[in-house]
């Protein structure tokens, strides 16, 4: 199980893979992961009371909302960080919350 950590809020978030679009937030940090044996070429998980460097923004990720391909718990994340309470984005469908948070402000000129 891959175990993500909110640095500025101190939500801890689980997903049986790996979810590269939480990692390219640079707030986030994996503090768990599977063992080698279970995911070939990835690093050992860190022993307990140490947590693994933080992954940095891919530099041409562009801000703003991830992808509508994205998995819901992604979406739920990125609503959270957003200011809505996590269980008020966790009891909405993936598309609810692609429709609320997915569009960007467009300017008319």
């Amino acid at each position: 199980m891959w175990v993500y950590l909110n640095r500025n809020t101190g939500q801890t978030v689980e997903f049986p893979e790996r979810d590269p679009m939480l990692e390219c937030w640079e707030n986030w940090e994996i503090v768990s992961q599977p063992a080698e044996s279970a995911v070939s070429g990835a690093p050992s998980t860190p022993e307990p009371g140490q947590s693994q460097a933080p992954v940095g923004p891919a530099p041409d990720l562009p801000p703003g909302p991830p992808p509508e391909s994205a998995s819901k718990a992604t979406w739920v994340i990125y609503a959270v960080s957003c200011g809505m309470a996590e269980k008020d984005a966790r009891a909405l469908s993936k598309a609810a919350l692609v429709e609320e948070f997915g569009q960007e402000e467009e300017s008319d000129g």
